[in-house]
């Protein structure tokens, strides 16, 4: 293997070390002094220079000064950082929050890492074109780990910190002792009845809005209105939904108590624009050919839909479907003003009686924390909701799929 190969794969090298203790620093908040700054970005900036002075020595091509430019690029911004302070406060501009300077270092480490990996391709093809390619393919590479990476830290700290309080008596008991004794049965069955609720009612509003929308309405007035209502919907807080769940369900209808049906009510208003969304964009994907075929093979409009249209859609309602349903399982405002006690409510045993959910029981016990022995139990309700949601994540992915392959 020649040296400029060699050279490449050890800024390769140097550049995912320096990447990993950034985002590690970020990660635990630990404190990366100065120095090891520094010290890691000159040997950075050494290697990217070496690499580049040796190209020039052996081919004497001027152009291909990039790994230079970029060393010294890393040399200027860790000198700079020098000068931030130990501690920078951004009250004076309004912002309560204090930043200190170890996480700007770990910044600095994890971008200058991750750029010096790209650029580390391109001596090892001699730059050229493929290099430039192999470098576009890595930072996709990288994209893809920095989006799964979180998901995974926080399954595991949430598991490691949660496991230990999953007991028999917890998946089995009620709460009690404000937290400190008992488990969370009636929250599990509480969270089970209201999501299944939410479906129940918001599939059938969602998916005939979309056979509208895609297959009934003209492009006018009343689409536009359609269109914007949903979208005003989906970009509306969840507090907001809460609110008016309160407001019309609870006050209005149900004479000032909160119970399941209200709080089902509010979370499909909550859910019905990623439902609808999803399922529109999935019958449309149907090719029109199929529905030009049926209707000039007699079949009406409705038979149309229904025996060939809507199959061919369900991957994707199903997607849409447990996108907007893994939401309502994970939401605490719309519930907490509608639908939800911490204690004293119960097994769900009408639609018109208060009830005891995960997030919400969640959301006590971190009030709780620090006060009270609440600790274990707090993070095993952290840990068996994020069960209860991959669950309904992984039903539908297996469902989904089947019907993939029927259709």
């Amino acid at each position: 293997m020649s040296v400029k190969k060699l050279l490449s794969i050890w800024i390769l090298v140097v550049s995912s070390l320096v990447a990993i203790y950034g985002f590690w620093g970020l990660y635990t908040r630990s404190t990366i002094t100065y120095w090891r700054l520094l010290g890691a970005m000159l040997l950075l900036a050494f290697s990217c220079h070496l690499s580049s002075v040796h190209h020039y020595i052996t081919t004497k091509n001027k152009k291909n000064f990039t790994m230079i430019f970029y060393g010294s690029i890393v040399i200027i911004f860790a000198a700079g950082t020098f000068y931030i302070p130990d501690l920078l406060d951004l009250r004076e501009w309004g912002i309560y929050a204090r930043i200190p300077n170890h996480f700007f270092f770990s910044l600095f480490m994890l971008i200058f890492g991750v750029v010096g990996g790209y650029l580390s391709f391109r001596p090892f093809y001699d730059y050229s074109k493929e290099g430039q390619q192999m470098g576009g393919y890595y930072l996709l590479h990288i994209s893809i780990l920095l989006t799964i990476l979180p998901l995974a830290l926080i399954i595991f700290n949430i598991f490691s910190r949660g496991v230990a309080g999953i007991t028999w008596e917890f998946l089995t008991q009620d709460v009690r002792a404000m937290g400190e004794e008992g488990g969370v049965f009636p929250a599990i069955l509480g969270t089970l009845a209201l999501v299944s609720l939410t479906g129940i009612i918001v599939v059938p509003l969602g998916v005939g809005t979309a056979i509208y929308l895609s297959e009934y309405a003209e492009e006018g007035l009343v689409v536009r209105i359609i269109r914007t209502a949903v979208n005003i919907l989906q970009g509306t807080p969840s507090i907001v939904h809460g609110l008016f769940g309160y407001a019309f369900f609870v006050l209005l209808l149900f004479d000032g108590q909160k119970s399941l049906l209200a709080g089902a009510l509010t979370l499909a208003i909550l859910t019905l624009p990623i439902v609808t969304r999803s399922a529109e964009e999935a019958i449309k994907a149907v090719p029109s050919e199929l529905r030009d075929a049926s209707l000039a093979m007699g079949a009406t409009k409705w038979q149309t839909i229904k025996k060939v249209v809507l199959p061919p859609s369900i991957p994707g309602i199903l997607t849409g479907t447990v996108l907007g349903l893994g939401r309502a399982a994970g939401e605490t405002a719309p519930i907490m003003f509608t639908a939800v006690y911490f204690t004293g409510a119960g097994t769900p045993s009408s639609l018109f009686r208060p009830i005891q959910a995960l997030t919400y029981h969640l959301l006590q016990l971190y009030r709780l924390m620090g006060y009270r022995q609440v600790d274990q139990q707090a993070w095993a309700t952290a840990l068996l909701l994020i069960f209860i949601v991959l669950g309904i994540n992984a039903t539908a992915i297996i469902l989904r799929e089947k019907f993939r392959q029927r259709f």
